[in-house]
């Protein structure tokens, strides 16, 4: 086991020796997991959980994560202690503060992004030959615009190149939907319908699963390269994130188009502050379809991370050498995730 899902309102949370005990209201017997089990603890309910046990918790090397299964883009991530190898850190400031690097980097980025958004339209159009005309011409503007990247002469107009691509392969990424999921392109804050919560609820718990990588690896995730950094925000690991988002929304369009989530699963009400949450037996089969995919993006996360520390050595030429990590290993072309 390396994730527990804790949902269920009012469980008490503690640990007993070296073990995270879980007692249910209502159930006899509690549940127990060894700490050196786990690597993810996701709270997704009020429960009892002391400030002791976080720092138990995040001493372990676990992170912890709670979420307002309410409000899909409310999030905590408690994670432990930064790496001890500082010397990492160092590089890494080095290379976000120089300009060029940053750019040529952020390019390397936006086109892997681009590149799965294309690979992801291709796979639904080989699943989906009755929106042909959609998809086929939203895969023939991404490759416009993945030619024109060379083209960019800053930050911001690369950035201007992304979020048009963005826009094409919504809008092509949307009509693979059934229309009774009324699922008209992305929204959040709260999210609107059953496709829009599952995205966010997905994005947010990559985003922590990038946030461990990272500081696995010796980066601080505050520090971005194409996300500036922000109060509060772990710009690194969105810039991470960005790289697996055409997987994840690939595995997203299948969960429904399989059916394994219904609109049934959903409470769906436009009138209320909350128009759409995902229930309770929703959660429980996302959270365990979720947990097999998951092991995979792990280590793709990692070695991603490994592959950056890489890159940050050799932009520094005062560094220490790191063994070699296969740079076509991060690359999305080589990345799958897929529900097949």
């Amino acid at each position: 086991m390396q994730t527990l899902y804790i949902d269920r309102k009012g469980a008490e949370v503690e640990v007993q020796g070296q073990r995270l005990t879980v007692r249910i209201p209502g159930v006899e017997k509690p549940f127990g997991v060894p700490l050196k089990v786990l690597e993810f603890l996701v709270v997704s309910a009020p429960v009892q959980f002391s400030s002791t046990l976080l720092c138990q918790l995040t001493l372990a090397g676990i992170t912890v994560v709670f979420l307002n299964p309410r409000k899909g883009d409310a999030s905590c991530i408690a994670h432990g202690t930064l790496h001890n190898a500082a010397d990492r850190r160092l590089l890494q400031y080095q290379l976000v503060s120089d300009v060029q690097v940053r750019f040529e980097l952020s390019v390397s980025l936006v086109r892997q992004k681009l590149r799965g958004q294309r690979a992801m339209l291709m796979r639904a159009l080989r699943r989906r030959p009755e929106n042909r005309y959609i998809l086929k011409n939203a895969i023939d503007r991404l490759t416009i615009f993945d030619n024109r990247i060379e083209q960019a002469e800053s930050l911001d107009s690369l950035r201007g190149i992304e979020g048009a691509g963005a826009a094409i392969y919504f809008n092509a990424y949307k009509s693979v939907f059934a229309p009774r999921l009324e699922f008209n392109g992305r929204n959040r804050r709260p999210p609107r319908d059953p496709v829009n919560v599952v995205l966010s609820l997905t994005y947010t718990l990559a985003h922590a699963e990038a946030v461990r990588a990272l500081i696995a690896c010796g980066f601080d995730p505050q520090l971005g390269v194409y996300h500036f950094p922000s109060f509060g925000r772990e710009s690194l690991a969105c810039d991470m994130v960005e790289i697996y988002r055409p997987m994840l929304e690939h595995w997203v369009w299948r969960l429904f188009a399989s059916e394994y989530l219904r609109l049934d699963h959903f409470t769906v009400d436009p009138s209320c502050v909350k128009p759409c949450i995902l229930g309770k037996t929703g959660r429980g089969l996302y959270y365990s379809a979720y947990e097999a995919r998951a092991r995979r993006l792990r280590r793709l996360m990692r070695r991603t991370a490994r592959h950056w520390l890489q890159v940050a050595r050799e932009v520094n030429p005062y560094s220490d050498p790191v063994p070699t990590v296969n740079a076509n290993g991060a690359g999305v072309e080589k990345l799958e995730w897929s529900n097949e």
